[in-house]
């Protein structure tokens, strides 16, 4: 499944199985166990809370069917940022490593819903 942290090169290589005919990686960033990709169509993640520590779910989110995002900005002595994707189906919580660009994931995500 997906590598760990803030490898660009190896998310892209991981990610390519997931894509379909036609849908192109925008971007990809480092989270606390994984990381999430940006497409041209929707949000790819892994959610470990789904499922037992063995096993992992890759989470597919169209862009149009969030339905809100909240950014929870931890304080100096903390080791992440978390970001909350709401959609029908339920809530997911993306955890950041402290030195990843959040706001810059956030400000993306933002925009592709807003359109």
């Amino acid at each position: 499944m997906f590598g760990r942290g803030d490898n660009k090169k190896k998310h892209h290589e991981e990610i390519e199985e997931f894509l379909f005919e036609g849908e192109e990686l925008v971007s990809t960033y480092g989270l606390m166990v994984d990381f999430a990709a940006f497409t041209s169509h929707r949000i790819l993640f892994v959610d470990r809370s789904l499922v037992s520590k063995s096993k992992s779910v890759v989470v597919s989110i169209p862009f149009a069917k969030i339905e809100e995002i909240a950014i929870e900005k931890t304080g100096v002595f903390s080791f992440s940022n978390n970001i909350e994707i709401a959609t029908k189906s339920g809530a997911h919580s993306l955890q950041f490593m402290k030195n990843s660009d959040v706001m810059t994931f956030y400000r993306e995500l933002s925009k592709r819903i807003c359109q």
